[in-house]
């Protein structure tokens, strides 16, 4: 082996302490990680469905979503206790009754106005939402409670009782239904305000039929304004015969306080994709998002012609309810000069796909849907649009729980429907803005204490809170 090819030799320098432990190397595991299972998912999917999206859907096809209390709501109310009467609140619910007018003549005022409309409101909140019903209500409703709403006294001194025959005549005939149901509006609105400041953002406008009042096959229509805490802001009638929801919107409108409507984000059907609309909602100082259907064909051809094929899918959403799995995705564009020619006011255009599959993951439906909307981008970004939209939906809800929980479409009063509707609306809304969970089951609690807990949740009264005292509870 020649010189250069021999290894040198040289003295290696070894530490005069070496380390009490030798660090350890990981060890090999004996049997590698199973792969990640392949998700199981329909056959046809929203095209701009990311990864985490996917997941969301195959996790909703694989079973149920974990059983829990819906978020931001609270929990049944089943018993009363100790509370006192709230006088302020009492006389705040009569000012706001005592607006409205006395159609009656001077001689048939046997009981006063505010008294006969407080009695269909708290008989409502015990779940007795007929006109028969809240009569046994009040049959056996306290005396002090009568009394405190403004019952007056017969000859021998108690508080006397109207009857149901009577009750419905005065809410047919003796006042107006249109200004008992601002002041129910308003009363609620004020109630809002105490005890949910700052919810008021969302308005959703619908228009709902009374089938059960319904007189020579045609049912009376009703255009109403429901605010994201519950609440009903307005509600006015629809004379089908004569005109639709259109020209009702704007009176609509008009009637909600210019400080609630500033800020807020309006949602309605097609129906109401109207320049008009947009124009007052803008000088409002609102914002709306409406979808483009068949009404505006060249707003939707416009609006149809952008390149939504090259856009991302900027926004995404995956919910399982009701029998069925809902996928959601969201594109927005900004509108082109001929977008702003056909409709004022408007910042962005939005393209919607929704898949709907069945708890197998078959596929029931598909739809795809336009729509603008006067949110600026740095106020509103697409999962907002998407997020009203899906909010606006929440009226159908609404409408559910007083047709079938409140029983609105079997309901057979006739003369006094627009009065019942707005009891109705405004039970509906003080227990959404108490965040109650069930609202049958709340009733039927109420109804289990007819006289302490609907007067509790109308803020009549006011629970005791104890002192130190461990037996009052």
């Amino acid at each position: 082996m020649p010189q250069s090819a021999m290894p040198v030799m040289r003295r290696a320098l070894v530490p005069e302490v070496l380390p009490a432990v030798m660090q350890d190397l990981p060890a090999v595991p004996e049997v590698l990680p199973a792969p990640l299972p392949e998700l199981v998912l329909p056959e046809r999917l929203p095209l701009d469905l990311p990864a985490e999206g996917r997941a969301a859907l195959a996790a909703a096809l694989d079973g149920a979503l974990p059983a829990g209390p819906r978020p931001g709501r609270g929990e049944l109310v089943r018993k009363s206790g100790p509370s006192c009467w709230d006088d302020d609140e009492i006389a705040r619910l009569r000012g706001f009754l005592r607006a409205v007018d006395d159609l009656r003549g001077r001689r048939g005022r046997i009981y006063p106005l505010e008294y006969a409309l407080a009695l269909p409101l708290v008989a409502g909140m015990a779940g007795d939402g007929e006109l028969d019903a809240a009569a046994e209500w009040i049959t056996t409703a306290p005396e002090e409670l009568l009394a405190r709403l403004g019952a007056p006294a017969g000859r021998a001194g108690q508080a006397r009782r109207p009857d149901a025959a009577t009750l419905g005549r005065i809410l047919a005939r003796g006042a107006d239904q249109g200004q008992y149901d601002d002041a129910l509006c308003a009363w609620a609105a004020a109630r809002a305000r105490a005890l949910r400041p700052g919810m008021r953002k969302h308005l959703r406008i619908d228009g709902k039929a009374l089938r059960g009042a319904a007189r020579g096959g045609r049912a009376p229509m009703l255009l109403s304004g429901i605010w994201d805490d519950g609440t009903t802001a307005a509600q006015l009638p629809v004379d089908t015969a004569k005109t639709n929801e259109i020209p009702v919107f704007r009176q609509l409108l008009g009637k909600i306080p210019a400080g609630d409507l500033a800020g807020a984000v309006i949602t309605a059907d097609q129906m109401h994709t109207q320049r008009e609309h947009a124009r007052l909602i803008d000088a409002a100082g609102a914002f709306f998002i409406f979808t483009i259907g068949e009404n505006q064909p060249l707003l939707f051809d416009a609006a149809g012609a952008l390149p939504w094929e090259s856009a991302a899918g900027e926004a995404w959403t995956v919910d399982r309810g009701h029998g069925r799995i809902d996928a959601r995705t969201i594109k927005t564009l900004p509108p082109t000069p001929r977008i702003i020619a056909l409709f004022p006011h408007v910042r962005q255009v939005f393209l919607v796909e929704r898949y709907s599959y069945g708890t197998g993951g078959e596929l029931l439906g598909a739809v795809a849907v336009l729509g603008i909307t006067s949110l600026p981008p740095d106020q509103a970004g697409p999962a907002d649009p998407l997020a009203y939209l899906r909010g606006h939906w929440s009226i159908e809800m609404h409408h559910y729980v007083r047709d079938v929980v409140l029983g609105e479409d079997a309901s057979r009063i006739g003369g006094a429907h627009r009065a019942m509707a707005a009891v109705r609306n405004t039970v509906t809304g003080i227990l959404h803005l108490h965040r109650v969970p069930n609202i049958a089951a709340q009733l039927r609690a109420n109804h289990r204490d007819p006289y302490q807990l609907p007067l509790q949740f109308l803020g009549l009264i006011t629970p005791l809170v104890p002192k130190g005292n461990p037996a009052v509870t």
